[in-house]
């Protein structure tokens, strides 16, 4: 399985004005493609490959000079990932690709990481005898390894996020999945009033990081629209907006790493809704709320901490698991200001997230009795 291993990197001054050049032009590479892409496929309704417009690098490699500044891997790239925006894109998981702003384009990508012994071909992005980092047409890049790089490294991604900058190692590790304990299963609601309750009955309360965060986020972007837009005083106030977002995505992140870590070390089975998101904070009532809490965050790192632990996650049908009573099947219609499941027909009184919960792990039993009968 391949898994994302972050370290924090300290790049000097030349050395960050040097990768945001490089990140530019990515991202112009990446929007000139795109336009051609649009004005092929209106012109003669033929498709610009990928490969069509790596050959087309080269030649803009020979007119344009700057373009030889940076290493040839992350431009090739940039091809890779606008072909992927497509793939999402007609799979409809994503919208259409758009045109990338300064602020939408933040990476560079090393898809070859290393040194091959016996050979005298060095790739663009390895390590240095000291630990550095090294990068081809840059140097070395101090990094703070505070954890060992556990499995085989298949790319590099450099990240700038705020005023910071971050390594993101690909790693290939082997995985042996365990034999399912079907005495560890656990189904898991999420919700806004509580962010998960497990079919054991306990309940994890959601932080609302975000809305913790609120007041002083109106009042700093209170202050910038005050600001002169382009002067010193702008710039300063936009990287304290940049650093509260940044505050409140870490909080969230690793509130929802220690849960994930615990539940997937402990259970064998986790069962989950497969829910839509993106259907889902379209409602311009709950939107904020839903993209505070993180559920697609969360049931991701549930996702890959079952497949490293050896454990299962199922995802189930989301149909009506709040409604049907998980003693009796009864199906007993509430709002969603109703928190409380009250079936007539068995007597059954439980909490609303709680009896929901229920209904997921009996579905997800369900869905592991019928993949064991498949094997």
């Amino acid at each position: 399985m391949l898994l994302n291993q972050k370290y924090e990197i300290y790049p000097s001054d030349e050395q960050r004005e040097q990768l945001d050049r490089w990140i530019s032009y990515c991202r112009q590479a990446y929007n000139s493609a795109l336009l051609d892409k649009q004005r092929k496929y209106k012109q003669s309704k033929e498709s610009y490959t990928r490969f069509a417009m790596q050959k087309q690098l080269k030649l803009d490699k020979s007119k344009i000079p700057f373009l030889k500044k940076i290493p040839s891997q992350p431009l090739q790239e940039v091809f890779i990932r606008l072909d992927k925006a497509f793939v999402y894109f007609f799979r409809k998981q994503a919208n259409y690709p758009r045109l990338k702003k300064y602020k939408d384009y933040n990476s560079i990508t090393f898809p070859q990481f290393g040194f091959k012994p016996n050979s005298h071909h060095r790739y663009a992005a390895s390590f240095a005898t000291n630990g550095n980092l090294q990068l081809s047409k840059l140097g070395q890049i101090p990094i703070h390894l505070h954890r060992p790089i556990d499995g085989t490294i298949k790319q590099l991604i450099i990240k700038r996020q705020g005023t910071r900058w971050y390594a993101f190692f690909s790693v290939e590790r082997q995985v042996y999945p365990a034999p399912i304990n079907r005495n560890l299963v656990i189904g898991i609601d999420v919700g806004l009033d509580k962010y998960a309750v497990l079919s054991d009955g306990r309940s994890f309360d959601n932080p609302r990081f975000l809305r913790q965060t609120e007041k002083k986020l109106k009042r700093a972007q209170k202050k910038l629209s005050q600001q002169k837009r382009g002067s010193a005083n702008y710039k300063k106030q936009v990287i304290k907006i940049r650093k509260l977002h940044e505050k409140v995505a870490n909080q969230r992140r690793d509130t929802l790493y220690k849960w994930s870590h615990n539940l997937t070390k402990y259970y064998s089975v986790i069962a989950v809704e497969n829910l839509n998101i993106r259907n889902m904070v379209k409602n311009k009532h709950l939107a904020k709320s839903i993209s505070d809490a993180g559920w697609g965050m969360f049931r991701n790192m549930l996702s890959y901490k079952c497949e490293r632990n050896g454990g299962l996650l199922i995802r189930v049908n989301p149909e009506f698991t709040t409604q049907d009573c998980s003693e009796c099947g009864t199906r007993v219609k509430k709002s969603l200001s109703i928190r409380t499941h009250i079936c007539k027909s068995c007597g059954t009184i439980l909490d609303r997230d709680h009896n929901a919960s229920l209904n997921i792990l009996r579905k997800g039993l369900e869905q592991l009795d019928q993949m064991v009968v498949m094997d």
